[in-house]
């Protein structure tokens, strides 16, 4: 521990080598059927071992797991001569009292981590989950996972886009008008309300725009270099909310201008006139919308309609 704490490198004096390679060996035998030549080939270009190891070695050492009650048999030379980790005593179990418990800490986890946390930490369950083999676990894995139903390697892509600020062409299934194409130059990723999305601008309606990642098929191309933004015009409007500012959860395009008497002074701009009119709305009867006066009128006008309708 103290040569770990000094140098912060894993090196020989640091584990049992003999017990480590076992449970290597173990690992991949875990995730596929493998043969001799694929063990040596991990073993010689893994980061801590990098060695070549003899046939006669990985004998050594699928015979302890067999003797620690590992079932391991091998296919026929015709069949690539592989060994195949038929069950083992290491089986993980998780019981109904568990879950729930699982269940309170992703969701306890899972608002205060970035969202490339977060997917680490799914993949992470979802590997518990496939070697449970417990359906239980699983709805309720589906049932409390934000990423439910979005693949995996789709947002790591999308975020390296938005780390890169690159300009995209994406497939979209759109609520109103189907399966689109939509370019975008990506920004960020965030949660808004328990859902995942896309934050950037719209090169199509030349303004901010944020996609719903649950509706985001797939990417089309992302083009080369980094992008300029296009010119957008942004719309700057002030507002107070009846309401404590720590209770208050600023967006990124927002400024807390003055505090008086429970109420906040707040100043947004965005080139989204939709997304600020959803943040006014959102605050209910405790939101007043200062200026400017013809974006005023809208929301009164949006507010009046709603009543009608109800």
């Amino acid at each position: 521990m103290k040569e770990f704490i000094k140098n912060n490198k894993i090196t020989y004096n640091l584990m049992s080598f003999t017990a480590f390679k076992t449970l290597l060996i173990f690992s991949l035998l875990l995730e596929a059927p493998r043969s001799y030549q694929e063990i040596i080939d991990y073993f010689d270009t893994h980061d801590f071992i990098n060695e070549k190891i003899s046939v006669d070695t990985i004998r050594v050492y699928i015979n302890s797991l067999r003797r620690a009650g590992c079932v391991i048999s091998k296919t026929k030379r015709a069949e690539g001569s592989k060994f195949i980790l038929v069950s083992h005593p290491f089986e993980l179990t998780i019981t109904p009292e568990q879950i729930k418990p699982i269940s309170r800490v992703y969701k306890t986890i899972a608002k205060t981590i970035e969202v490339s946390e977060l997917i680490m930490l799914e993949k992470f369950l979802r590997k518990i989950a496939s070697n449970i083999k417990n359906e239980d676990f699983e709805n309720a894995l589906n049932k409390t996972s934000l990423l439910s139903g979005i693949e995996i390697e789709l947002l790591e892509k999308l975020l390296e886009c938005c780390n890169e600020n690159k300009q995209i062409i994406l497939k979209y299934n759109s609520p109103r008008s189907g399966q689109t194409n939509l370019e975008i130059i990506c920004e960020k990723m965030g949660f808004e309300n328990g859902k995942l999305y896309l934050y950037g601008t719209s090169l199509d309606f030349s303004q901010s725009s944020y996609l719903l990642a649950a509706r985001i098929i797939g990417i089309e191309q992302i083009k080369p270099g980094k992008s300029d933004k296009v010119d957008i015009e942004e719309l700057k409007i002030k507002f107070k909310v009846r309401a404590d500012y720590r209770e208050l959860q600023l967006k990124d395009n927002e400024k807390l201008l003055e505090i008086s008497n429970n109420n906040t002074l707040i100043e947004a701009v965005s080139s989204n006139k939709f997304a600020l009119k959803q943040r006014i709305l959102s605050f209910g009867s405790a939101c007043t919308v200062l200026e400017p006066e013809d974006f005023k009128q809208e929301i009164i006008t949006t507010l009046k309609r709603m009543r009608a309708e109800y």
